[in-house]
């Protein structure tokens, strides 16, 4: 037969192109499983993002609240010493703010 050679190059090249083919099917298989799996530590890292920014938020308010706290401390204990240093015909006291003490300023 003379199209013998050339139906054996041909199955040859097919079954080349079928095993590639089945090569390809196996790495889209695992690239998927791959894109899951990053989808999914996105999705968690996402949630972490989140949590932290709602820690800082809160985290920030109770400062700021505990800052108050100092502030009227503060004005109160100016108040005192005012009072006081009138009282008794006395010089204003010099004052450093405690924020600046604890802040290092």
């Amino acid at each position: 037969m003379e199209y013998e050679e050339d139906l054996k190059k041909l199955e040859s090249n097919v079954e080349k192109m079928l095993t590639s083919l089945d090569s390809a099917q196996e790495d889209k298989i695992k690239l998927q499983a791959d894109i899951a799996r990053l989808e999914q530590d996105k999705k968690g890292l996402e949630e972490q993002v989140k949590r932290l920014k709602d820690e800082k938020k809160n985290i920030h308010q109770r400062v700021s609240g505990l800052l108050g706290s100092i502030e009227k401390w503060e004005k109160l204990t100016v108040a005192q010493s005012d009072s006081l240093s009138s009282a008794k015909g006395v010089g204003k006291d010099t004052f450093e703010p405690v924020q600046g003490v604890l802040i290092g300023n």
